[in-house]
């Protein structure tokens, strides 16, 4: 059946940018560096990322695991075994079981460990027989002396929707961070000393936005930030911040392209789709035709997505959804024809590239 595209949102919830509040984070997560190994022959189950959750008070310690593919459990599926390199037994419990990852409590986990974990009762969907999977992983050790580092700084000029005297700068961190109760931003002045008003906000593990007041185009600005420490540091710390505000551009660009096989049903298919998508976000909000459409494809010139390929079209993002599951950590081209920013009176086609993951 061919698909068809669904009519774009004509309204915008203006709730969501009057409740943007400052967000106390307690607990963060790593990702950490593993291997992994499937019983029997054939099918392996395949691991995205494995992520590192410190225990809280009233919590244990996790291991977060994504898998690449679909997978399915077994009712009795558990954690059968999870020992350090010492041969320390630990108890644990398999946790939160879905169609593409699962946790893994651990009671007295200890940092700076190799840890063998085996899960029992494990499949890839599709497949006939239930696996035994381990999987080995490493949990550093906290660095206490560790500093903050900024990984990439982005300047958001797409206003419109909001206070065009704002200007949303994204932050993005090497490594994970902990932020103080009432984290804030200390100063933001430009380079003759003038000094700016600026809000954090969307504070997170690993990046945090910045919105602040009558910046100009062209000009660069250094932002302080207090109460924020890498992971495992002792003590936080105030850091600094350069960005340079752009010139003014009303060209239309994507700002992120995330890959999704996250879905509800129990299998690869509803309603004629497929549960693999691309989401790509905008800079603006955007335009379409009705035969915009997008092409996504691998180096070989493989496609997983044709003119025909159901996309459902929002104010400033669009989700393509594709004819096959992407292969994780691998790059891939993309074409999203006949779209250009609101307002703008031509459309265009955008070209990029990005990795499934």
């Amino acid at each position: 059946m061919k698909n068809w595209k669904k009519l774009p949102l004509a309204l915008l919830m203006s709730c969501l940018c009057a409740a943007v509040l400052p967000i106390s984070v307690s607990a963060e997560n790593i990702r950490l560096s593993y291997s992994s190994a499937t019983s029997g022959h054939g099918n392996a189950i395949k691991i995205g990322k494995v992520n590192y959750d410190p225990a809280e008070k009233y919590e244990p310690a996790k291991l977060e695991i994504d898998f690449s593919h679909r997978i399915t459990w077994k009712k009795s599926a558990r954690a059968v075994s999870v020992k350090d390199q010492t041969g320390t037994v630990y108890e644990a419990y398999l946790q939160d079981k879905d169609s593409d990852e699962c946790d893994i409590a651990i009671d007295n986990l200890r940092e700076g460990r190799t840890y063998t974990v085996i899960i029992d009762g494990i499949k890839k969907s599709g497949t006939k027989d239930f696996r035994k999977l381990t999987l080995k992983v490493k949990i550093p050790a906290p660095n206490k002396r560790q500093k903050v580092k900024v990984r990439k700084v982005q300047v958001d000029d797409d206003n419109d929707d909001f206070d065009k005297y704002l200007t949303e700068i994204d932050i993005k961190f090497a490594s994970k961070v902990v932020w103080k109760r009432g984290a804030k931003v200390a100063s933001v002045k430009d380079s003759q000393g003038n000094s700016y008003q600026g809000r954090l906000t969307d504070i997170d593990d690993d990046e945090c936005e910045v919105y602040i007041k009558n910046l100009k185009h062209n000009k660069t600005y250094t932002i302080r930030i207090s109460g924020i420490k890498a992971r495992g540091a002792s003590s936080y710390e105030t850091i600094s911040v350069k960005v340079t505000v752009p010139r003014l551009s009303h060209a239309l660009r994507v700002k992120e392209a995330e890959y999704d096989t996250d879905y509800d049903e129990p299998d690869h298919f509803h309603d004629g789709i497929t549960a693999f998508s691309v989401e790509f976000s905008f800079n603006k909000n955007v335009g379409y035709k009705h035969n915009s459409y997008i092409i996504v494809k691998d180096a070989s010139g493989k496609k997983y997505s044709t003119p025909d390929s159901y996309v459902e079209w929002d104010d400033d993002e669009c989700q393509v959804y594709l004819s096959k599951e992407l292969d994780y950590g691998k790059v891939y081209q993309y074409e999203i024809v006949n779209v250009k920013a609101m307002g703008e009176t031509s459309y265009t086609t955008l070209k990029g590239s990005f990795t499934a993951r």
